[in-house]
């Protein structure tokens, strides 16, 4: 039941004087919608829990394992694997933090379609804390060790992931990527990473961590197993209705193979130009190969392209500290709401989290408040103007191509600051912001270790991803 001491706090946070007549009238107005909203039940669809062991792999790359069986359907002949923050009805869903208390009863809807697509599912992987950095380090369960090179990290936040198909103890895993949270484990790790259209691959059983920017998507072992994936988990969903105008190809994985010659692909000037020697050299390289296939390649710049990292960092800490400032909702954000995972954010052991995660809930919040929402809204401001000029460059050619990050794998302690984190983003955070399709592809490796080729297309054009990854794929070897 509402109550005036209710009244008073909302006021306050509203910035609303009150007298003590209309504090007891609002509470009598807001205790009439509290009955007419008691009828609204915060439920999910349960299902059967599953049973679960710890993960013990060399590589810490599980933390949960499972028995899963396989079904019937186009998956049937894959191993799988999901991210820390999506639900996996009666596995323990921490996000990579100790202070995380939630098992959820239901299954996030990519969980579900992976079982309808006859999937096996092996488990959950280990993550750096709330998705929020990019090495792999950062998780409340031990870092995740890199199959591919002994002293570099994985990348992240999506580690455990890519480290899971990089020893091939995984076909598949599924990703989140807010910043470049599947393309850099995929770049670091050696693997494919594909980072969808924003929205077409639903979020519901997802722990958000910049709704705006958040995408799910798949690290595999060959572009072909990774649009496999995305075809079976892509879609609109009634649980998110973000994803309800989502318009994604019925089978992309018929793209794979198809010819690339006739095609364009624009070079971002200012990622070749960032990009270490030894990067840039092995992704020329790469582009060689293409134009070999009959694919024509141009020069394109992208105003305030190296800006971008930075708008990524306020858009993404400012929507997460809001999550938590907010009893683990951000309201009106259309991605699907399960209570029980609500309840979970708004009940976090503090004591337990990471000192990145209150540095960066506290700090942004504190900023929101200090200039009331205006770094905010200014940030996203200038994201809209990129993302226009992402759209100017790709009425001109097929697809932009661009190293995926700008180094090879850093080793661990490397990365440090809020600084390095942004160098570690500097490629793959611009495309959060346009909500563009990316794809990383293997592209040779510098001193051993593993070098990606990004490839950006249009809107809801993940079938010229595939053309082009499949094309580069074929041509690629680890040197």
């Amino acid at each position: 039941m509402v109550d005036e001491r209710h009244v008073e706090i909302a006021a306050d946070r509203l910035g609303v004087a009150l007298d003590a007549t209309e504090i007891a009238s609002y509470a009598a107005d807001a205790s009439d919608a509290a009955a007419m909203a008691g009828s609204f039940e915060p439920a999910t669809d349960d299902r059967e829990p599953r049973e679960y062991a710890a993960g013990d792999d060399e590589y810490n790359a599980f933390r949960y394992r499972v028995d899963g069986e396989r079904g019937d359907g186009p998956l049937a002949d894959l191993r799988v694997a999901v991210k820390d923050n999506m639900a996996v009805a009666g596995v323990p869903m921490t996000c990579g933090s100790a202070g995380v208390d939630f098992t959820p009863e239901y299954d996030a809807t990519v969980v579900r379609r992976l079982d309808a697509a006859g999937a096996r599912l092996l488990g959950t992987t280990n993550m750096d804390e709330f998705a929020l950095t990019t090495t792999g380090e950062t998780c409340a369960h031990g870092p995740t060790r890199n199959p591919a090179t002994d002293d570099g990290v994985p990348g992240g936040s999506s580690s455990g992931s890519g480290a899971a198909v990089a020893a091939d103890l995984a076909d598949a895993a599924l990703g989140s990527d807010t910043g470049g949270s599947i393309r850099i484990p995929a770049s670091y790790c050696g693997v494919v990473g594909l980072k969808p259209t924003h929205r077409t691959v639903p979020r519901f059983g997802f722990g958000d961590l910049a709704p705006s920017l958040d995408h799910v998507g798949p690290l595999a072992s060959s572009v072909s197993t990774a649009f496999r994936v995305y075809d079976a988990i892509a879609g609109p969903d009634p649980r998110d209705l973000s994803s309800r105008a989502a318009r994604p190809t019925a089978d992309t994985r018929e793209a794979v193979g198809n010819p690339v010659d006739g095609l364009t692909v624009g070079v971002v000037d200012e990622a070749m130009a960032g990009a270490d020697d030894g990067v840039r050299d092995r992704v020329t390289a790469a582009l060689e190969e293409l134009a070999a296939d009959g694919v024509e390649t141009t020069r394109v710049s992208l105003p305030r392209f190296d800006e971008m990292a930075a708008v990524v960092v306020a858009v993404a800490n400012c929507e997460f500290a809001s999550l938590l400032a907010n009893r683990g909702l951000v309201r009106g954000s259309g991605t699907g709401y399960a209570d029980p995972w609500r309840a979970a954010a708004a009940d976090l052991d503090w004591d337990a989290l990471g000192e990145g995660v209150v540095d960066s809930a506290v700090t942004f919040e504190a900023l929101y408040e200090a200039t009331e929402g205006r770094a905010y809204v200014g940030a996203q401001n200038v994201r809209t103007r990129f993302t226009e000029a992402v759209d100017r460059a790709l009425e001109d050619v097929d697809a932009l191509a661009l190293p995926t990050t700008r180094t090879t794998a850093p080793d661990f302690g490397q990365v440090t600051t809020t600084e390095d984190v942004m160098d570690t983003i500097a490629h793959t955070g611009p495309f959060n912001l346009a909500g563009t399709p990316a794809l990383s592809v293997p592209a040779g490796a510098v001193d051993g270790r593993p070098v990606g080729l990004q490839l950006v297309a249009d809107w809801f054009d993940e079938p010229t991803l595939a053309r082009l990854g499949a094309s580069l794929e074929s041509e690629s070897e680890l040197e």
